[in-house]
């Protein structure tokens, strides 16, 4: 198949796929979710996005009926049902609550409903140049968990799309926390510097890729809090995902940020492109 989607058992084309109106996502998000990448049918970093996404089903407390080691195989198994010639493909996973009537209480008894979705396209190219505004990030307490609920995030990307931007990096007061749809980091006087993680900041698989990669590079690692004044002074505003691991802010609300250490940059893109033919064979 070009695209497939899965709902519990359920094989489709992605575009006809049907769920019902009373999955608990639809009313209240109630639910989670994890992105990755799949080159030359291989999921790129599997272990790390499987271990996120059963990690939070658990701590939503959703009886998805089937183990850690089943989700793998399953992922694995749809993922094989691509035609030959789709080389590199999005790959999102969704679980919620169930099915039921709408009541705020876990519905009793009900079983969680698992989604996927597999279409064509790749990684966004690393090391490209981008530009972001900041918003005050106005999200609930609980940003550690990949939830269904990204409204705040929604609204924050969009104006930053009107602006002509790529990214809304969200702070509280002046500490920065993230991105809207990714993580931030900071290279400042030749160091790795990010934001710890606690409950406004997502456990980010493309952070946690930086950090090794820094750490196997010899690039000293501070998890520390900074502020909007420090990212504007860094030598580098680094913006990662896991469409887009590597991307470098040279503008923050229209002033030019960054460029002071290139020969940083180059180095985690060329690790980063190494990291993913090791694990997949393919070459960018």
């Amino acid at each position: 198949m070009k695209d497939l989607a899965y709902y519990n058992g359920r094989i489709t084309g992605a575009d006809e796929m049907m769920i019902p109106a009373g999955d608990r996502a639809f009313y209240f998000g109630d639910g989670i979710y994890d992105f990755s990448t799949v080159h030359n049918k291989k999921m790129f970093a599997l272990k790390d996005h499987l271990d996120r996404f059963f990690g939070n089903v658990n701590r939503m407390k959703i009886d998805l009926g089937l183990t850690r080691e089943e989700l793998e195989k399953l992922c694995l198994e749809l993922i094989d049902r691509l035609d030959p010639d789709v080389k590199e493909a999005k790959i999102y996973m969704q679980a919620s609550r169930g099915t039921a009537p709408r009541n705020h209480a876990f519905p009793e008894g009900a079983k969680g409903n698992l989604f996927f979705s597999l279409r064509p396209g790749g990684m966004k190219e690393l090391g490209r140049k981008v530009s972001a505004i900041t918003k005050e990030d106005v999200r609930f307490e609980m940003c550690d968990v990949k939830t269904l609920n990204l409204l705040c995030s929604v609204l924050a990307q969009q104006e930053a799309s009107e602006k002509g931007c790529y990214e809304a990096i969200l702070h509280r007061g002046e500490t920065v926390t993230e991105g809207s749809h990714s993580a931030v980091a900071l290279i400042k006087g030749g160091c790795f510097v990010t934001p710890p993680l606690d409950r406004f900041i997502l456990p980010s698989v493309s952070r946690k890729h930086f950090i090794e990669i820094s750490t196997a590079l010899g690039i000293p690692v501070r998890e520390e809090k900074f502020t909007v004044s420090d990212m504007k002074t860094s030598d580098e505003v680094l913006i990662m995902s896991a469409s887009a691991p590597l991307n470098v802010c040279e503008k923050i609300d229209g002033c030019e940020v960054g460029g002071r250490a290139p020969e940083i940059v180059s180095a985690y893109e060329k690790a980063y492109k190494k990291r993913i033919e090791d694990e997949t064979g393919m070459k960018y």
